[in-house]
């Protein structure tokens, strides 16, 4: 079982990863239902779908709960499926097919941070009252965290619980902000200090006096969901109601987030496959001075990257969500510490959940807007698709905690584990200019440069710990750039053992472009790092190793390589 950013500490050799190829019967069929089903009940009707529409909108919700898909990671005994994570992120890639990212936050609202926090804080009173239905969708669920004041910030709510006089309720005051599902919503979790000092969450009726639910947000984007503001006067909840135990509301506002930041990177999985599916069929049908422009070096470059870092993230979310499903299979729904024992193990995963978010949003980011390149003036017309998926995605950089922040996450564990020593850092970081004397093939350039990078970032993070300290938690700059080189490595990585097991050549040349572009990417952040972290005379010996990042052969040939079969197939291809 691997440890939470073990990745770096341990040698490729000694890493694996669950992959598509690993999918039980089960699984292919949920996801190939859930597929069909967004393809036939969601994407005919996206126009409808992309302005507020409660009606369709709660249609096709019932429609999945009828599925079974409302509940599929919650427990039979409260009307849900009981399956594993694994299946729950191929849910949420499956309904991207779709095409409709407003629906799919309604969805992931709902079924995510809507629901889970009662699954697995609440008291049985509670899970037996809500949880039924929220998986029937007879109660449609929302999360309340962020405020006008306290956005990333959330330790900074000012949300007030003050326990009333009858000893059995509190009397919450205070606003929310941005709160997706907020206009449909009938059960919310809300965050709130009790006496302005100890953060609590509460599970709060919409129907409870003092409630009110403000004008919905214009948005750039997801038009067709509800996000609100949320108006708390003197609004009393019954103190059975409080989630958890008072003080330790951060925990559940946290390690909830865990949970949703992998479930948008697989719906931006799902939009990255959408988006090339689009941009291909575009490139193959539009010709230019005489010739489809796929053919011309500029576009198969754009494909080829866009197919690349759909390849990249299939292999890190799957990666991460069986990992998650390996630590948390031999937890007993019974156990009355199964909440807190769950989100413990989801813990363990942190780094690699924010991970998933930030590659998962950044690498659908790349692909519309490369998808919109490609159509040329086209793509900036309302009437063809990948307008709508450019301004829909815009928000997944900042959902489930932004980007900047989610970096912060990662080099904060990093930084965390590392002076706990659980993760040894120091000792690792002692052997970073040395491949591995065992397993693994070191005459293939791929692995050699893998091991070397893996060596380097060991090395400039030892290196910030001992300049910084606990204090590398507030060097911005330095932090991020860590972030990045650790996202970069476990992206590379996870694509190098998925094409290294499967031994397909469309995966093995998907995995090459992608490690190139990593090592390009890595180069930069490492001239950025080395003045900061290091003397002169380190630093011409860690240049000496940065050179083993070049690849031997070109990339231009992978690239039209790879293409031509793109082109053959004229679909993505690599699942």
């Amino acid at each position: 079982m691997h440890a939470g950013g073990s990745f770096l500490t341990d040698s490729l050799t000694a890493q694996s990863a669950l992959c598509r190829e690993d999918f039980t019967p089960e699984q292919q069929e949920i996801h190939k239902a859930v597929k069909q089903f967004a393809r036939e009940r969601i994407l005919p009707r996206v126009a409808d779908l992309s302005v507020l529409n409660w009606t369709l909108t709660r249609e096709l919700m019932l429609e999945v709960a009828g599925m079974g898909l409302t509940g599929a990671e919650l427990p039979e005994a409260y009307g849900g499926m009981g399956l594993d994570r694994v299946t729950s992120a191929l849910i949420a890639e499956g309904l991207t097919a779709g095409q409709c990212a407003s629906f799919l936050v309604t969805f992931l609202a709902h079924t995510g941070i809507g629901t889970l926090p009662i699954a697995y804080f609440g008291s049985e009173q509670l899970k037996s009252k809500y949880l039924p239905k929220l998986v029937s969708v007879e109660m449609l669920g929302a999360y309340a965290l962020s405020e006008p004041q306290a956005g990333s910030d959330a330790l900074a709510i000012t949300m007030n619980a003050a326990p009333a006089d009858d000893g059995a309720s509190y009397l919450l005051n205070g606003r929310k902000q941005f709160i997706s599902n907020a206009g449909w919503a009938d059960l919310f979790t809300v965050f709130a200090k009790i006496n302005g000092r100890d953060m609590a969450a509460f599970v709060v009726e919409r129907s409870s006096p003092g409630f009110s639910v403000g004008p919905e947000e214009h948005k750039m984007g997801i038009q067709g969901s509800s996000t609100c503001s949320l108006i708390l006067e003197n609004c009393r909840v019954p103190a059975v109601n409080l989630l958890g135990e008072p003080g330790r509301g951060h925990e559940i506002a946290f390690n909830i987030l865990n949970v949703g930041r992998f479930k948008l990177g697989a719906a931006n999985l799902g939009g990255v496959k959408a988006a090339i599916v689009t941009a291909l069929a575009y490139a193959l049908e539009r010709k230019q001075f005489g010739s489809p422009i796929a053919f011309f070096d500029a576009i198969r470059w754009k494909l080829a990257n866009a197919a690349a870092l759909g390849f990249a993230l299939d292999a890190v979310i799957y990666r991460t969500v069986g990992m998650m499903d390996e630590r948390t299979a031999s937890l007993s729904d019974d156990d009355p510490e199964h909440g807190r024992k769950v989100m413990e193990a989801l813990e363990e995963y942190a780094i690699e959940a924010s991970i998933c978010k930030v590659f998962g949003s950044e690498a659908l980011s790349e692909t519309a807007d490369e998808g919109i390149q490609i159509f040329g003036g086209y793509g900036f017309s309302e009437d063809y698709p990948l307008a709508r998926v450019y301004r829909d995605n815009r928000i997944d950089r900042i959902f489930e905690g932004t980007n900047e922040i989610n970096r912060m996450v990662i080099t904060g564990y990093l930084l965390r584990d590392a002076l706990m020593e659980k993760l040894p850092v120091r000792e690792a970081a002692k052997r970073w200019d040395r491949l591995p004397e065992e397993g693994g093939n070191a005459k293939d350039w791929e692995f050699a440069a893998l091991e070397r990078l893996r060596g380097l970032i060991l090395k400039f993070l030892e290196q910030a710990i001992i300049l910084y300290g606990q204090d590398l938690k507030n060097e911005g700059m330095v932090g991020e750039a860590l972030a990045d080189l650790t996202i970069g490595y476990f992206a590379a990585s996870s694509a190098f053992l998925r094409a290294a097991r499967t031994k397909r050549r469309e995966h093995i040349l998907a995995a090459r472009i992608f490690l190139n572009r990593v090592f390009e990417q890595t180069q930069a952040r490492m001239a950025f790092l080395l003045p900061v972290l290091f003397s002169d005379r380190e630093r011409r010996k860690i240049l000496d190793q940065t050179q083993s990042l070049i690849p031997p052969a070109p990339p231009v040939e992978d690239v039209r390589r790879y293409t031509d079969l793109l082109y053959q197939k004229r679909a993505y291809f690599l699942d």
